[in-house]
């Protein structure tokens, strides 16, 4: 129905409406309206390459075609001093040394801005600063949120994670797909960012609390991979369809099935693909090694295998076709039998994962929350992930979805070693092709009999034998006892904070959201506006959510690439294109450069999707390295900048302001990667309490990136900078100017030490001598040399109040917290 007809129809309706209602027919006419405008939308648009306006870089053509229609020009461009430190700011978070900028000042090179470019970009410390900005968007926090506010000890993994991905430059379309799928991509820590956000671990005894809990995670992914990823907000559409966007209540619950199945909580950190490759060598040697020592076994032990073992056990068989496997146990060591994971290979391949699409089934589940069906095939290790039977004997199946050629399967009672109980000790594993054909290709009859949980090794006689078979022997003993060593420890997994998974039940329309009101079901899929997943009901766990990453990263999707440029040039300028930098709907704000925004899309698509492509365009140019000292005629057009007639100046982010501190009193740790410090003194009860430090040692000195993150509370000293609490996602973070940040600037215990270590640093590198002090304290902290007068007042400062305190004053200058 075209936009006008939708108005004659609210004409009809306002004239039979009784008086004094007519506002609900306006009403209805915005929103209608609104719905008729989606499909013109400028964002849901293809993204395509216009002409750039005129010669030179791409980005400055664009930039002056719309300063000239306004009468307005460039800035002159920023002197080196500048620049250099406008530079490393903005990308490391840190102040050039002085020794950079003089270098960089004295550099007859006209491509010496360009190489100092690439050398920043090739620096760690890039990583840390603009991984910092993604942490904000995805709501990242290392505890739980809500009461009691928990701590997450392994979530720092998907910190560095980020780190590591800005660094190396991995393509975006491929960081955003393992952020959605990497337990499908050998990267299981980016799916940190599914559970990065806050969960209630508080679980009440009403299931109606328990099911709302539930859905509040569920609608923390949707919302967060929507805003992150495609710049729309999902949320309103979890109990009506969207107001403003085209995204219907039966989308938003297509989005939760592909969701459904992810849980938060730690899991073992998935080995590299290289390290999975050694493990898998030095079994094998182990096998060949235990083979080849069989011949120095006593002949009552030549012929069977080891006993089963509650940390691990590895079947082996000539490969068969199969599309079920049943593990059925015959007599337990104690109690109803428990096994934490049954593993089954196809080459290096675990078949039988959930997430793959393999349904398990048993004879019947022992009734208990840690122990359930779901566990024996989720990829997680541990007691706490497991599955028992229902009686002292029984089976666990697995059904794949269609034949695999396997030959290998690895179990356990316990692989962390931590319960040595109802371990099976009796049992037979067949496979086959369809139900009831069943073929044994494993069993226990071959195995010692179970004499405890630390059997005593085999013991080998090598002293009947002829000297050099039994020289022979030993060294295969002693290579079996190093490769067994190495295995333990390439077997030695951490933990990680990232996605947990198992295949979901069926997900339902909820009427007003209401988790007891289930309407019909829905199939897993994204915005119907934009395409369809086409995947069915049953469609594997794994599948759902890669599906989604392969959707969100397709060059067909108008959003993706708008959004993420859209960001760039925001962290870049302190405000994007489109000054709604999560929100590209039709209630967000429109571009202020779409021809430029298009470009830069189809520019880092063509590119291999690369950041440091990007960051790279802006850098070199003239937009970006131009002055930023004010304009009075430009200033009257355009007071706000958003015109970028000059490089708009900002005061620095928290994090940078308190690195640079610490880099200028030249006690910054600059240490990588690992749990972080603690950036409060924390009373460990049920419901934790964070108090402000009272005192700051070497180990508070690394980067604030590094401070563990915690939600709902504020760093005593930073964080009333800005901070964003990490119980939501935040695209901007707002920019206040408040008394307190003055107080803590000044005052704080954090703030009089660096303080102080600054003036050591200064009477250590200058001497006594007041001028090489003064000169010394510029350098370090503004990158150029005081003027006369600057000069003049500063040492009479320091003779009247104290070297200290002059340092006190520098940490406080404007020019010291501002980006130039």
């Amino acid at each position: 129905m075209r936009r006008g007809s939708y108005s004659r129809a609210v004409i009809s309706i306002r004239q039979r409406l009784i008086p004094g209602a007519w506002f609900v027919a306006l009403l209805c006419s915005a929103v209608l309206g609104q719905a008729a405008d989606a499909g013109d939308h400028w964002a849901f648009q293809p993204v395509k390459r216009p002409e750039a306006p005129g010669p030179g870089l791409p980005i400055d053509a664009f930039i002056q075609a719309k300063l000239h229609a306004n009468g307005l020009t460039h800035s002159a461009p920023a002197a080196r001093r500048t620049l250099i430190r406008r530079l490393h700011l903005v990308m490391h978070g840190l102040p050039p040394t002085p020794e950079a900028v003089a270098a960089f000042v004295a550099d007859p090179d006209p491509e010496a801005f360009s190489k100092l470019v690439e050398k920043v970009l090739a620096s760690e410390r890039y990583g840390e600063r603009w991984a910092s900005h993604w942490l904000d968007l995805v709501r990242f926090g290392e505890t739980t949120g809500f009461e009691t506010n928990r701590e997450r000890p392994n979530a720092w993994h998907y910190r560095d994670w980020v780190i590591a991905a800005s660094n190396t430059d991995k393509p975006y379309h491929q960081f955003v797909r393992e952020q959605l799928a990497g337990d499908a991509l050998d990267a299981g820590i980016g799916t940190g960012f599914l559970v990065a956000g806050p969960n209630d671990i508080v679980k009440g005894q009403d299931p109606k609390l328990g099911k709302m809990q539930r859905m509040n995670e569920l609608d923390d992914m949707i919302n967060t991979t929507g805003t992150t990823f495609l710049g729309l907000t999902t949320g309103c559409a979890r109990c009506h369809d969207h107001k403003f966007d085209p995204i219907s209540q039966r989308d938003y619950y297509a989005m939760q099935a592909v969701f459904a199945g992810v849980s938060h909580g730690d899991r073992n950190l998935p080995p590299s693909a290289e390290t999975k490759r050694e493990i898998t060598s030095a079994k094998d040697k182990i096998s060949r090694l235990k083979l080849g020592l069989s011949e120095f076994l006593p002949k009552q032990e030549k012929a069977t295998r080891e006993p089963v073992n509650i940390r691990h056990n590895m079947e082996r068989f000539e490969p068969v076709e199969a599309r079920f496997v049943r593990f059925t146990i015959e007599q337990s060591s104690s109690a109803e039998p428990c096994i934490d994971e049954l593993e089954i290979f196809s080459g290096d391949e675990n078949v039988a994962l959930a997430s793959t699409g393999a349904l398990a089934s048993s004879s019947g589940d022992y009734i208990h929350p840690l122990h359930k069906l779901a566990h024996i095939n989720d990829g997680r290790y541990g007691n706490a992930g497991s599955w028992i039977a229902a009686g002292t004997s029984g089976w666990v199946q697995i059904e794949f979805p269609e034949l695999k050629r396997i030959d290998r399967i690895e179990w356990a009672r316990d692989r962390e070693g931590q319960f040595s109980d109802r371990l099976a000790v009796r049992y037979r594993i067949e496979a086959a092709q369809k139900p009831g054909g069943w073929v044994e290709v494993a069993s226990s009859k071959d195995r010692r009999p179970f004499k405890g949980v630390k059997p005593a090794p085999p013991e080998y006689d090598f002293d009947k034998r002829p000297p050099a078979e039994a020289k022979r022997g030993r060294a295969m003993l002693a290579g079996l006892k190093q490769t067994e060593q190495r295995l333990a420890k390439l077997q030695a997994q951490d933990k990680v904070y990232a996605g947990n998974f198992s295949q979901p039940g069926a997900t339902h329309l909820l009427y007003r959201g209401d988790p007891d009101a289930l309407r019909e079901e829905v199939d897993p899929g994204a915005i119907t506006t934009f395409a369809s997943l086409g995947l069915k009901r049953s469609a594997p766990e794994q599948k759902r959510r890669l599906a989604m990453a392969d959707w969100i990263v397709s060059r067909d999707n108008p959003l993706t690439a708008r959004v993420m440029v859209n960001r760039l040039w925001q962290f870049h300028f302190g405000t994007g294109i489109v000054d709604t930098p999560s929100d590209f709907g039709l209630n967000g704000a429109k571009p202020s450069h779409p021809e430029l925004l298009d470009w830069l899309a189809v520019e880092f698509m063509e590119s291999g999707w690369s950041i440091k492509h990007i960051h790279r365009l802006i850098l070199n140019s003239k937009t970006w390295q131009q002055s930023s000292r004010p304009v009075a005629k430009a200033m009257q057009v355009d007071a706000a900048g958003r015109l970028l007639w000059r490089h708009p100046t900002r005061r620095m982010a928290a994090e940078v302001i308190r690195d640079n501190m610490l880099a200028v009193s030249g006690v910054l740790d600059l240490k990588s990667g690992g749990p972080g410090f603690d950036g409060f003194e924390v009373q460990m009860e049920n419901v934790r309490h964070f108090f402000p430090k009272k005192k700051y040692g070497p180990i508070d000195w690394r980067r604030m990136i590094y401070m563990t993150k915690v939600r709902q509370e504020r760093e005593s000293v930073f964080g009333v900078f800005d901070c964003p609490d990490a119980s939501q996602a935040v695209a901007k973070r707002s920019r206040s100017t408040t008394p307190l940040q003055a107080l803590n600037l000044f005052n704080s215990r954090f703030a009089m030490q660096q303080a102080g270590l600054l003036a050591k640093r200064l009477a250590k590198e200058a001497g006594s001598d007041l001028t090489s002090q003064v000169a010394r304290a510029y350098e370090l902290c503004f990158g150029r040399l005081p003027s006369v007068s600057e000069l003049r007042v500063a040492i009479e400062f320091i003779q009247a109040e104290g070297l200290p305190q002059f340092a006190r004053a520098m940490l406080n200058a404007n020019e010291f917290v501002f980006v130039p």
